[in-house]
């Protein structure tokens, strides 16, 4: 009873975070430098009449509280506007880019799993070990590397130079192939991106997951399983990881805001058609609702993985009592 208690509580507090986003949001977007209207309007159709035609049809002439209501309104609805550039629902845009994106969020997230665990792990247990020096050499330089140049740097190499030194690409340099059209075309195109954005996903995770474990492994009841007779492994993975896990999961929860944002970069580099990419177009283009979709679609997945970290506490560590 407490624990439903206690989700319900959580998910009806959602309610005035969503409403504070959709208004930063909201104001963010009307606010910025920029009139869409003459971006849609080609330069030798710019007529103050066409331009008063266009704004009253698209409800920019009313005052910012009334467009606020009337967006809010319809965005409960899941009816998003229009697109200007594209002349379509905002929700069928988002809709037909969205899935690309997360592929190559799935692949980052397993891609930086396979990092994160073993060596944050490694280096936590052999503290100060080469293990423990190689890890920090490696955590280091994917927080300092960006993923814009990382990315171009794997495109050079694996595509450009490649071809050069041995007559075949490694990897594409970019596109998308469908995994309902081909698995092996699929996984050629979407590792690439997924491991450049992985890698900028993983670097400050495993930095956390290293200092949690040598947190852990100092504790009263790893001594006391040791002492038991617990075997090694035993004692690492489901005594001192598992409690470990709890900060880790934090952050992690919060990371994943990071692979919708390296997206946007990524995306680009790899023409990789996303929702990044849809966004960065959008901007370029001053696509109003388009933009305030998309931006409400990234905050959103932020304030859903708080939910969903809160959640996952009490499965990790049972001393945590849902209040």
């Amino acid at each position: 009873m407490d624990k439903v208690n206690y989700i319900t509580k959580r998910v009806l507090s959602l309610i005035p975070v969503f409403l504070g986003v959709t208004l930063v949001v909201f104001l963010m977007i009307r606010l910025s430098p920029g009139d869409p209207i003459t971006a849609m309007i080609p330069p030798q159709a710019r007529t103050p009449e066409t331009i008063e035609r266009l704004t009253q049809r698209l409800g920019l002439d009313d005052p910012l509280p009334v467009q606020y209501y009337n967006w809010v309104t319809d965005a409960i609805t899941l009816d998003l506007g229009r697109s200007y550039s594209q002349d379509r629902p905002v929700t069928a845009v988002i809709s037909a880019h969205i899935w690309p994106t997360l592929q190559i969020s799935l692949v980052a997230f397993f891609v930086s799993i396979l990092i994160v665990l073993p060596l944050g792990v490694l280096s936590g247990v052999y503290k100060d070990s080469w293990i423990d020096q190689v890890s920090r050499i490696l955590a280091f330089t994917g927080i300092s590397i960006p993923s814009f140049w990382l990315g171009l740097m794997v495109i050079m190499f694996g595509a450009l130079f490649w071809n050069r030194w041995f007559g075949y690409t490694l990897i594409p340099a970019g596109g998308y192939i469908s995994p309902l059209e081909s698995i092996t075309g699929w996984l050629w195109h979407v590792l690439p991106p997924g491991i450049v954005l992985g890698v900028g996903f993983s670097a400050i995770t495993m930095r956390l997951t290293r200092s949690s474990m040598v947190e852990a492994m100092q504790e009263d009841y790893v001594r006391t399983a040791r002492s038991k007779g617990a075997k090694e492994q035993v004692v690492i993975v489901v005594h001192a990881l598992r409690n470990a896990l709890i900060p880790v999961i934090t952050v992690a929860g919060l990371q994943i805001g990071y692979l919708l944002n390296g997206a946007v970069v990524v995306e680009e580099v790899f023409a990789w058609p996303g929702v990044g990419r849809l966004l960065f177009q959008s901007v370029q283009q001053q696509d109003m609702p388009l933009i305030q979709g998309l931006v409400l679609l990234f905050a959103s997945v932020f304030v859903l993985m708080n939910l969903i970290v809160d959640l996952l506490y009490t499965v990790l560590d049972p001393r945590i009592e849902y209040e």
